[in-house]
Parts: C-alpha cells; sequence; structure tokens
C-alpha cells in the first residue's frame, strides 16, 4: 500500500487561452478550455497510482467546501482518504495556459490556511497510525503558514524507523531538512527556482554536484530535472542521464506532470524494476501527461509512445 501526504493540498484551476488582450483598464481574456480537479502534489501522485490501478491512501489537510470536494473526488477515483479536517476552507492555485506556449504557464498559488498546533498533532497521530499499513510514504509539495519548515524530516525519520520507503518531492526551503532525513528518493521542486541548497543548477555538472551533497546525508536517490524531457539520477555508485525526443511531444498542460513522473516511478518499483528503469518509465507517464488536458493521462498507449522516445545513459560509475 503507497501513502502520499498533501499538507497543503489546493483545487487545481486550469484555463487556456488564446490570449491575455489589454481592454480599457483590464488585461481580459476568455478561455475556450477549463479543467478542475482536486491538486497538490502528493494527490496528483494518489490519481496517477490510482489510474494504473494502485491501491493508495491520500492523507493530508483540508477544510471547508473545497476540502469536501477534494475529498469526494478521490474517492470517486477509488482513493483511500484519510484526511485531516481543519477550520478554514482549503485553498485554490490556477494556472493559464496560452495557446501556443502551453509549456510555459502562469502559475498562481495560494499559501494556504494557517495550521494550529492541535490540528497537527492530530494529524500526527493518524499519520502514525497508517504507517502500519503502507510500504511507502510520499511527501510532496509546499507546507501551509504554521508548520515548521522542517516537517518533513520529522515525517521521513518516523516512517523510516519503521522500515518504510519514502519519497520526497518538494522544492525551496523545504529540501535541505528533508534531505537530511535520507530518504530513498528526493526530487527536489526547480520550477520556482533553478536551486537546490543555496547552490545553483546551471548545467549537468552543478546538478551532479547538488546530487552528491544530498547523498552525503543518507538519501539512496536524488533525481533532477534539466529541462522539460531530461531528469538526471545519482546514487551513490552510478549517475544516469535520461533523455527524451522533444520533437515527439506536444504540450497541452504541464501541470501536475511531475507527480505523474513521481507516480510512475513507485508504481514500476512496485512490478519489480529497477529504480533507473522505473525513472524512465515515470518520465514517460510525465510527458505523455502533457499531452493531454487533464492532468493525469489515462492512455497507455501514450505513456508507451514516449517510452520508446526515451535514453538511458549511464554516465559514470562513482561520484569522485
Amino acid at each position: 500500500m503507497i501513502l502520499t501526504v498533501t499538507l497543503n493540498p489546493a483545487y487545481d484551476l486550469i484555463y487556456w487561452v488564446k490570449e491575455i488582450e489589454q481592454k480599457g483598464e483590464t488585461q481580459l481574456s476568455r478561455a475556450f478550455r477549463t479543467h478542475a480537479s482536486a491538486g497538490g502534489k502528493g494527490i496528483n501522485v494518489s490519481m496517477y497510482l490510482a489510474s494504473v490501478g494502485v491501491e493508495n491512501i491520500a492523507m493530508g489537510l483540508i477544510g471547508g467546501h473545497t476540502g469536501r470536494t477534494i475529498k469526494r473526488s478521490l474517492r470517486e477515483e477509488g482513493i483511500i482518504t484519510n484526511f485531516t479536517w481543519i477550520s478554514d476552507e482549503t485553498r485554490s492555485n490556477v494556472a493559464i495556459l496560452k495557446k501556443g506556449q502551453e509549456d510555459n504557464p502562469i502559475e498562481v498559488n495560494s499559501e494556504g490556511p494557517e495550521i494550529s498546533e492541535r490540528v497537527l498533532d492530530q494529524f500526527k497521530d493518524q499519520y502514525e497510525t497508517m504507517l502500519h499499513r503502507v510500504s511507502w510514504v510520499v511527501l510532496s509539495g509546499s507546507l501551509p503558514p504554521g508548520i515548521p519548515k522542517s516537517y518533513y524530516r520529522e515525517l521521513v525519520e518516523q516512517a523510516k524507523d519503521m522500515g518504510i520507503k519514502t519519497v520526497v518531492n518538494t522544492g525551496g526551503e523545504y529540501v535541505g531538512p528533508a534531505a537530511k532525513a535520507g530518504p530513498f528518493l528526493i526530487k527536489p521542486d526547480i520550477r520556482e527556482r533553478k536551486e537546490v541548497m543555496g547552490e545553483k543548477l546551471t548545467n549537468s555538472q552543478s546538478i551532479i554536484d547538488v546530487g552528491r551533497k544530498i547523498l552525503n546525508f543518507g538519501t539512496e536517490y536524488v533525481l533532477l530535472s534539466h529541462g522539460l524531457t531530461g531528469d538526471i539520477l545519482i546514487s551513490k555508485d552510478k549517475i544516469w542521464e535520461l533523455e527524451a525526443n522533444r520533437d515527439q511531444l506536444t504540450v497541452k498542460n504541464r501541470v501536475g506532470a511531475g507527480d505523474s513522473l513521481i507516480g510512475g516511478i513507485i508504481y514500476q518499483v512496485e512490478e519489480g524494476k529497477s529504480v533507473q528503469e522505473a525513472v524512465r518509465y515515470g518520465l514517460a507517464a510525465g510527458m505523455a501527461c502533457t499531452e493531454v488536458y487533464e492532468k493525469i493521462c489515462r492512455d497507455a498507449s501514450l505513456v508507451q509512445a514516449q517510452l520508446e522516445q526515451i535514453s538511458l545513459n549511464e554516465l559514470g560509475d562513482s561520484l569522485k
């Protein structure tokens, strides 16, 4: 069983527009297509896993009408939910995709409601209970106000003490504390800043150097993106570069694609694949998701088509 944790979930609203016009005092756009769904990085992972038949539990903090909508939609997908309820309304995030520039969305993400110590204590109790039922924990996304920036470290350590594999997918100031707990795999989110733990990512070598730094804390694998269609996977023994054919990709929606990548990795490792082959599949799943308007690609043939376009090359035998 897989457990996903989304401490700052959202309801995602996606709008596709032909152009953004200045009309009088207002910049006015009319969407020719819209999509709304439960969101937040861990929730997106849960939805991907459910789409390929992997049973999973979604945890996190939700509240209000938006929270009830998220819970209902996940249960309709066949996902087990064990959310902690808060008194405030769950946030909504907005993405605007301009025609011809879909691979560069405008994203407006809310900070999220303030979380009280009482709510966090309740979540801790629920989390501890759920750890007795699962073999993987995926910790994803930002942390809302009121939760210590180091909180992922505590959750990773608690899961590791019970022999549970952990995956962390977060960005910015949350990466360092999480990395120091030594999760099985960490994928820093660099959409907002091409920087990890104070190190700027300017080329493949800088990515490898940051990966080496994270591995020193006991992490087994570090996965870092270098562009829309490439990743570098780093372990203590080897480095692999994954590269896809961008010419074979028609981007319609990038929102949630990185979360499908994480879901694809876990799905394939659970199927017995090596981590590097699982990452190759995950990249194909993420790319396939950019080719559909919905966040999750449910067409296995699209994933297979992308998989055939991805090369996996070993760059070295050690990090010296």
